[in-house]
């Protein structure tokens, strides 16, 4: 058989003849290697589907938007900021191509491997599994392109030159054949999917991870048809009932509720404790149920830097501090009570609460919080998270643009500006907050060292799903059971009723910096508004200085300010991506999207 360029090393195929055991989903691959060797045995087509699975746009910890360093997908949305000074996440007017993924390479070799399948040296049994998996994989290849761009050519087939290139240029497809395109491959092969897989391949695919990417999808289709427009014919923009998407996401939804296999997670019985402990132990898919797909990391060569890149300033190995939660989301999380969850930082008078110590401003707020987000006097690898501005003497503020001016004499002399910041230049926080959810709370890990799962599908998300498409259909009664599971699970009080904004509101907290955000306000159609000149806030304490007292005795104040850095705006157009130039340059049959 002729040469392929599948990108598999040797030692992977010698790996997986002996064990299965290792991620799916993240594979290092660089030598090129025969159809006979590849398609000739079972643990060649593992090699195969291995590196289709480390294809997958899962926009996990090493995804960067625009490909700049450690710009994580969260500084683009309401989210956070970037602490640095450089990067595509701090242009006023958000970029045309910041989240760009035009990969027809990888659709064409998951093309050349289900074309393949049929004659490889394996059995029946065996080839219609890794056809399954082939399928899942294309679909979310599919759908990582459609929520970018909208309708893109669906090219299903290997395509081959025969001298004739104009053949080759295949034209966009409507965003609605696309989505349900996706629906189709994804209701072929759920039920060739196994519902577990064992041990050795637990990161694999499941029909569970097809229901969850089929309920995720078809909830994005129903978002556009309801809220989007339609333009070029029907290249962006759905045409058809939204109800109908709805309900197919629904239904997805309900088939993972009902399976019984997936349950919140709740291995601690502290709450804050609880809800970080879910995403470190991901991997572990026989004691978190909540996982139904997960991509998991090796050191040293398999794993990810999101702890290198944004640890707190006093905690960091070099870079750090990258990504800084906004005022915004901090006030997002409610209190344990249900009440909203703005800062207490002023009496009803307009006077400052003065507070002993600076984490007592944060005192029964969310759990969630509490474990996505490290604030003023969080408890951190051993330490604390110390964030203070500066100090206040007789209402008079003394603050610093470093971290070594002192204030005050002696034993009570102390650094003006906290070990952590905030400042407004270098790299410590400029929102006096830094990120938790995902972090290791005991190592300080050097680039590349981190192995913190990243979860694609988990039943939290699931519920979520069917608690939107539940309110939109109407069903509201299913929507307030699945939101106040969530809540229960943290920790908060429970509601009574619900509305659309309540559980889009539950979905940006239990989500917090899972790389959702940012797509859902594109598919509500509420970016515009969102990201429209916006300046995001920040949150600086203050020491309150009393002479004759140690500053450990003193208390603190808070304020609001701007957050030193760029507004941002969102243009219409940016709810779809710019299709790359150079395509457009190689095929005259692609259109661009609207407003480029």
């Amino acid at each position: 058989m002729r040469k392929i360029h599948q990108h598999i090393s040797f030692a992977l195929l010698l790996t997986l003849s002996a064990s299965c055991n290792k991620d799916f989903l993240e594979r290092k691959a660089q030598d090129i290697i025969s159809d006979d060797a590849a398609y000739g045995s079972v643990s060649g087509v593992q090699a195969l589907t291995a590196n289709l699975y480390s294809r997958m746009q899962t926009e996990a910890f090493d995804y960067w938007v625009e490909g700049n360093q450690a710009a994580f997908p969260s500084q683009a949305s309401d989210e956070a900021v970037r602490s640095y000074s450089w990067g595509a996440t701090l242009d006023p007017i958000l970029g045309d191509e910041m989240f760009a993924w035009w990969q027809y390479n990888y659709v064409r070799n998951v093309n050349d491997f289900i074309e393949k399948i049929p004659n490889a040296n394996i059995s029946g049994e065996q080839k219609t599994g890794f056809l399954a998996e082939a399928r899942f994989v294309r679909a979310f290849y599919y759908f990582s392109l459609v929520k970018r761009y909208g309708g893109v050519p669906l090219i299903t087939n290997v395509q081959h030159y025969n001298g004739d290139i104009e053949a080759l240029k295949v034209p966009r497809n409507k965003e609605q054949e696309v989505y349900d395109f996706i629906a189709s491959e994804l209701d072929a092969i759920t039920d060739q999917l196994p519902e577990a897989h064992n041990t050795d391949n637990r990161y694999r695919a499941t029909r569970y991870a097809a229901l969850a990417l089929k309920c995720r999808t078809m909830l994005y289709a129903a978002s556009i048809a309801k809220y989007g427009s339609v333009q070029l014919g029907g290249v962006v923009g759905i045409a058809a009932n939204a109800d109908g998407y709805w309900q197919k996401a629904y239904d997805a939804a309900q088939k993972i509720i009902s399976s019984g296999k997936f349950q919140l997670y709740n291995g601690n019985g502290d709450k804050t404790a609880n809800f970080q402990q879910l995403f470190l132990t991901g991997a572990d898919m026989d004691k978190n149920k909540e996982v139904i797909f997960v991509k998991t990391y090796q050191s040293p060569d398999l794993a990810h830097g999101f702890d290198f890149y944004n640890a707190p300033q006093s905690f960091k190995v070099d870079y750090g501090c990258a990504t800084n939660p906004t005022l915004e989301l901090v006030e997002s999380f409610e209190y344990t009570d249900g009440t909203p969850g703005k800062l207490k930082i002023n009496d009803a008078a307009g006077n400052p609460i003065l507070y002993n110590n600076t984490a007592d401003l944060f005192k029964d707020k969310d759990p969630r919080f509490l474990a996505s987000i490290l604030y003023p006097g969080a408890p951190w690898q051993g330490g604390v998270v110390e964030l203070r501005r500066g100090v206040t003497d007789n209402g008079v503020q003394f603050t610093a643009a470093n971290l070594t001016d002192t204030y005050g004499s002696g034993a009570n002399s102390i650094p003006r500006v906290g070990k952590d910041g905030p400042l407004l230049s270098g790299d410590p926080t400029k929102t006096g907050f830094y990120v938790k959810k995902f972090m290791d709370p005991v190592n300080r890990l050097a680039d590349g060292r981190s192995t913190t799962p990243w979860i694609v599908f988990r039943y939290g998300e699931v519920l979520l799903n069917y608690a939107e498409a539940a309110i939109e259909l109407g069903k509201t009664a299913d929507a307030l059971n699945a939101v106040n599971q969530l809540r229960d699970r943290a920790g908060i009080k429970t509601l009574n009723s619900v509305t659309r904004d309540q559980v889009r509101h539950e979905r940006q907290v239990e989500l917090a910096f899972e790389n959702h955000r940012w797509w859902d306000i594109c598919r509500w159609r509420i970016a515009t508004d969102l990201l429209n000149n916006t300046q995001f806030h920040a949150l600086y304490p203050w020491l309150m200085w009393e002479n004759g007292k140690s500053p450990a005795d003193m208390k603190y104040s808070f304020q609001i300010v701007p957050a030193p850095k760029n507004t941002r705006t969102f243009l219409s157009r940016m709810y779809y991506q710019r299709i790359p130039t150079g395509e457009i340059d190689k095929n005259s049959n692609l259109v661009q999207n609207p407003g480029f």
